[in-house]
């Protein structure tokens, strides 16, 4: 970890105006992750917790799935009454959200010293 400077430097002409750092992040603070007493990190960074917190929610949404067997859905049209409509469904839901924030993204993105500029 890098150390941080003792006194922070104002740059001329810029009075009121900020600081403005040297380098990129030079002069951001860091913040140290906690750790627990055995010096491990939280057993929610844990990439062992990770994995396996991936297969107990894939297995959670099978059995959701899979209850489609055993209750009678009502269906209103004729693509909502096929197995695992609405699964995909909330699938594709989804990933539409995902694809439509990129692309207003991309619209929306200002470039990194657009704020320099004021």
């Amino acid at each position: 970890m890098s150390e941080q400077p003792d006194e922070i430097k104002a740059v001329p002409g810029r009075a009121g105006k900020g600081l403005v750092a040297n380098e990129y992040g030079a002069d951001c603070p860091r913040v140290e992750t906690p750790d627990l007493v055995d010096g491990k990190p939280h057993w929610l960074v844990r990439a062992s917790t990770i994995k396996i917190l991936w297969w107990v929610f894939s297995v959670i949404l099978a059995l959701t799935v899979l209850a489609q067997i055993f209750v009678h859905v009502h269906a209103y049209f004729a693509l909502d009454g096929y197995f695992g409509f609405y699964a995909i469904y909330g699938f594709v839901s989804c990933l539409g959200m995902v694809v439509f924030a990129k692309l207003l993204g991309v619209f929306l993105k200002r470039p990194d010293t657009y704020y320099d500029d004021l």
